[in-house]
């Protein structure tokens, strides 16, 4: 069994400290690093830190990226609240 998820039907997603709406389809999953003038500085699996990092924006307009294991859950399809 697997519980599959789609990312293009994720419409929130919890982070420790609540829910988001996820604007506009917007999140995704890719690998990440940090950068710093252009230059990366830490990348996304060294130090023990997950190497897959998700990524999506809220209503305005804002970018709420992080490492996958920051998300909690995520709510697909119409939300009920």
């Amino acid at each position: 069994m697997s519980l599959n998820i789609d990312i293009d039907d994720i419409n929130e997603v919890l982070l420790a400290d609540g829910w988001y709406s996820v604007h506009d389809q917007s999140f995704v999953l890719d690998s990440y690093e940090y950068m710093w003038q252009g230059d990366a500085v830490h990348g996304g699996g060294e130090s023990g830190i997950c190497s897959t990092g998700f990524s999506f924006k809220v209503d305005n307009g804002t970018k709420i990226t992080g490492p996958l294991t920051a998300v909690l859950a995520v709510r697909t399809g119409t939300s009920v609240r």
